[in-house]
C-alpha cells in the first residue's frame, strides 16, 4: 500500500500522506494529510516541532482536527471501553482523568478507502457505530492551477445527533527558517486577539507575532471579529521572502484560534458540524499559494 502520494498540475505539487503512513496517535485526523506544497521552487509548511525538537503532538503541514463540542461522550464511557473521535477511530478510556486532547489514547482507526487520480486523491473514512455514534466521511484534495483545494463530507449514519467542530491545523512556513514578525496575517475584518501567551503586534485587520512566551516557547490566542460572515478569508505574507498564502474558509466559521512556535505559523479556523440522523455537510478549504 502506498503511504503518500504527489499530486502535480505543473503549477503547484502537494504530497499527500495516505491512512497507514506512519502517525498513530489518538489527536489528529487518519484521513489524510498534506505534507508539503510547491510553487515556483518554493516550499510553505512545515512539520510540529516543539522549540527542543521534538515532534509534540505529530501534526504535519495541512492536518485537520475534529473535536467533540463538550466531553459527554468521553465522561459516559466506562474505563477500558472505546469513546470515537470522528477523523481518528476508537479510543480507549483508560482512567477516570478528564478528556485531555493532549494526552495519548490507545486507538483502533477507522478503515479508509482512497482514490488516486493524476491532480486529485479522495480518500473515504468508513463509519463504524460506536456509542451510538456512526459517521461517514470523505476529503478530497484537487489542484486548480495555484490553488489547493480540500473538500470535506461528513454524513450521520447513526442513531444519535452530533455536536463538533473541524479545524485544519495549518502548519506554514515558507522556506524554512525561523518564524518571526516577518509574517503577516490579514483579514477582511477588524480583529480583536484574546491572548494566552506570548505577544503579538497589532494592526486593525492584521497581526504579526512578537515575542513567544518563554516556558512554553509558543504563543497562543482566539481571534474575534468575524461573527456572522458566511465565510472566511485570511492571507498569510512574508514581504521578505515574497511568499503568501491565501485561506479561503467557505463556510460560515464558529471560532478561530492560533498557535505558534520558531517552527511554525499556525491559524486555526473552526468549522460547526451539527447533524441530526441521517443529515449530511460538506464545505470547502482552499489554499492559493503565490511566490515572487
Amino acid at each position: 500500500m502506498e503511504k503518500s502520494i504527489i499530486i502535480d498540475n505543473g503549477i503547484i505539487k502537494a504530497k499527500i500522506l495516505l491512512p497507514g503512513w506512519g502517525y498513530n496517535r489518538s489527536r489528529y485526523d487518519w484521513g489524510g494529510m498534506v505534507e508539503q506544497v510547491w510553487h515556483k521552487g518554493h516550499s510553505y509548511l512545515s512539520k510540529e516541532l516543539g522549540g527542543n525538537g521534538n515532534v509534540g503532538l505529530g501534526g504535519v503541514g495541512l492536518v485537520n482536527v475534529f473535536e467533540w463540542r463538550d466531553t459527554s461522550i468521553y465522561d459516559s464511557t466506562s474505563i477500558a471501553d472505546y469513546f470515537p473521535l470522528p477523523g481518528a477511530g476508537l479510543l480507549k478510556k483508560t482512567d477516570t482523568s478528564p478528556f485531555l486532547f493532549t494526552r495519548d489514547y490507545p486507538t483502533v482507526p477507522f478503515e479508509h478507502r482512497t482514490e488516486v487520480y493524476k491532480d486529485s486523491v479522495k480518500i473515504k473514512t468508513l463509519p463504524h457505530l460506536c456509542c451510538n455514534v456512526a459517521l461517514e466521511m470523505e476529503k478530497t484534495y484537487t489542484l486548480n492551477q495555484n490553488t489547493l483545494n480540500m473538500d470535506i463530507l461528513v454524513k450521520n449514519i447513526g442513531p444519535s445527533a452530533i455536536h463538533a467542530t473541524e479545524f485544519s491545523h495549518n502548519f506554514f512556513n515558507f522556506d524554512g527558517g525561523k518564524i518571526d514578525s516577518d509574517y503577516r496575517l490579514s483579514f477582511p475584518y477588524t480583529i480583536e486577539p484574546k491572548l494566552r501567551r506570548g505577544k503579538l503586534i497589532i494592526e486593525r485587520d492584521a497581526y504579526r507575532l512578537g515575542e513567544f512566551d518563554e516556558p512554553t516557547e509558543s504563543s497562543a490566542f482566539w481571534i474575534r471579529g468575524w461573527a456572522g460572515l458566511q465565510s472566511h478569508w485570511m492571507k498569510l505574507e512574508n514581504a521578505s521572502k515574497g511568499m503568501s498564502v491565501f485561506i479561503e474558509d467557505k463556510f460560515p466559521i464558529c471560532n478561530f484560534y492560533s498557535w505558534n512556535n520558531i517552527n511554525a505559523f499556525c491559524p486555526e479556523v473552526f468549522a460547526p458540524i451539527d447533524l441530526e440522523s441521517g443529515d449530511s455537510i460538506n464545505y470547502r478549504r482552499s489554499y492559493t499559494f503565490e511566490a515572487i
